[in-house]
């Protein structure tokens, strides 16, 4: 029974343990990515609440920002994945230096946005104590968005080829250097100037710069240049350029919209006043912290379904897709328990010492707030998965056109609450979990539904370099 219970849902091609051994490195990862910014919220908060909201509104205001092409140039991972299944393994370098290119032509887009994002805290009613913290935090952020750009093509490699152990060692790497700098600079220890707001920022993009260059040395040792051909995908590729834009830009575009809506619903949440900005900030942080590990469990599916799909496999990607759920199904349970029992030790993480007056409302909003998060975690988890595997295998304009119609429903349901019924921030916080649980329901639907079998990411075999191609064999 136990052997027959084993090979049904762990072993052989697209089974958990296949999944496993790409998903616990990435959910380790993107878990430790939240964690730089979630500790810079903490030290933060013993600075005061305001400091802490203003992190959290200049945080996602900077990745709101950088979400379309951080969603185009990481699909290098899904085509990555199909190539890699296809043994064109040339094609993948190829494919990392197209997101490489387009991190560079992306930049100036970037700078440009700045003045954009400083104005949007002014139009959402921020406090105005708020707004010159959560201004400084954005623009040093902003600055820095070619290293996270990057950051994101070689990842994508890394990921689409299954290989993610070093992904999960640059972001331990990146997690140390953040830690010690942020509490070096926000409260200037070990002779540092106290730089407050715009230390938590450095600290972050040194991190951010050491993650980078471990990847990259990890691309160029010698035995992945022989392995990829890298040295001979310095180049510019139309024919890949054009498959990773025509899929990724729905990728990107998908992420985009989606981060404008979540963000426009944590803008109208902090319109209610600097205690509910509170009291969001450390749910939305705890939400994060469940959220953020079920992405790199997306980048997993993704990168198995986009294997097997690559290798005509469509049952080994099915299967795959089944056992991210099977994963999800015991991780949002754990978190549910997490939620629901220890809500008090999670909110006095961000307590400050000594507390203000004001703290025992701030945490009063936040119990209730975490507490109904647990009405969401599952569905999410299955909109995660299954947003994953159609994205893996090319559907990706579906997965745009439903998820910012999702999104955005529940962005236009916060308002009616916040603005227009002009609910208390409870109630109102009520309604906007409510709007979630379909998420998980209208992917599944997708994707019990089949019509993202019908795509094929790796084309045909690409045209080698020239140093590569087979001399012809002479006449007989």
């Amino acid at each position: 029974m136990n052997d027959s219970f084993h090979k049904r849902h762990f072993a052989g091609r697209g089974g958990i343990a296949d999944l496993w051994v790409i998903a616990f490195p990435m959910m380790v990862s993107t878990g430790l990515d939240t964690a730089m910014m979630f500790i810079n919220r903490v030290f933060l908060a013993q600075v005061d609440t305001t400091h802490m909201a203003a992190c959290m509104a200049g945080g996602i205001t900077t990745f709101t920002a950088t979400t379309f092409f951080v969603g185009l140039i990481g699909y290098v991972t899904a085509l990555a994945a199909n190539q890699y299944g296809a043994n064109q393994k040339s094609a993948c370098a190829v494919s990392t230096t197209q997101g490489l290119i387009l991190s560079v032509v992306a930049y100036p887009f970037m700078l440009a946005l700045i003045p954009l994002g400083l104005a949007s805290f002014r139009w959402a009613g921020h406090d105005p104590a708020q707004i010159p913290l959560e201004s400084t935090y954005f623009r040093v952020l902003m600055y820095g968005t070619l290293i996270m750009l990057a950051r994101s093509a070689i990842s994508g490699f890394f990921s689409g080829i299954g290989r993610t152990r070093i992904i999960m060692f640059a972001n331990i790497a990146a997690l140390v250097v953040n830690t010690l700098l942020a509490w070096m600079l926000i409260f200037g220890r070990f002779g540092a100037p106290q730089m407050g707001m715009s230390g938590a920022a450095l600290a972050l993009l040194t991190g951010e710069t050491v993650a980078l260059l471990i990847l990259l040395g990890a691309y160029l040792t010698p035995a992945n240049r022989a392995e990829f051909a890298v040295d001979r995908a310095w180049r510019f590729d139309r024919e890949v350029m054009w498959r990773l834009l025509r899929f990724g830009s729905p990728s990107g575009l998908e992420l985009c919209i989606n981060l404008t809506a979540f963000t426009s619903m944590i803008f109208m949440f902090h319109g209610y006043g600097e205690k509910t900005a509170s009291a969001v900030t450390i749910a939305f942080n705890w939400d994060m912290v469940a959220f953020v590990p079920m992405i790199g469990l997306q980048i997993a599916v993704m990168s198995l379904v986009g294997q097997n799909m690559g290798a005509g496999d469509v049952a080994g990607a099915k299967r795959a897709a089944w056992s991210g759920m099977k994963l999800i199904v015991f991780y949002s349970g754990a978190m549910t328990l997490l939620f629901l029992l220890a809500t008090d030790t999670l909110i006095g993480v961000f307590r400050p010492h000594p507390a203000p007056a004001d703290f025992a409302e701030i945490a009063r909003m936040a119990r209730v707030m975490i507490m109904l998060m647990t009405v969401y975690l599952f569905s999410d988890g299955l909109f995660i998965v299954f947003s994953g595997a159609i994205r893996g295998a090319g559907d990706t304009t579906w997965a745009m056109v439903a998820s910012a119609l999702l999104h955005w429903g529940a962005a236009l349901n916060v308002w009616v609450c916040t603005k227009w019924l002009r609910l208390d921030p409870v109630h109102a916080w009520s309604f906007y979990v409510l709007s979630f649980p379909v998420f998980g329901l209208v992917f599944w639907l997708r994707f019990r539904g089949g019509k993202w079998q019908r795509h094929r990411l790796a084309g045909t075999t690409p045209r080698p370099p020239p140093a590569l191609e087979e001399t012809p064999a002479p006449p007989t």
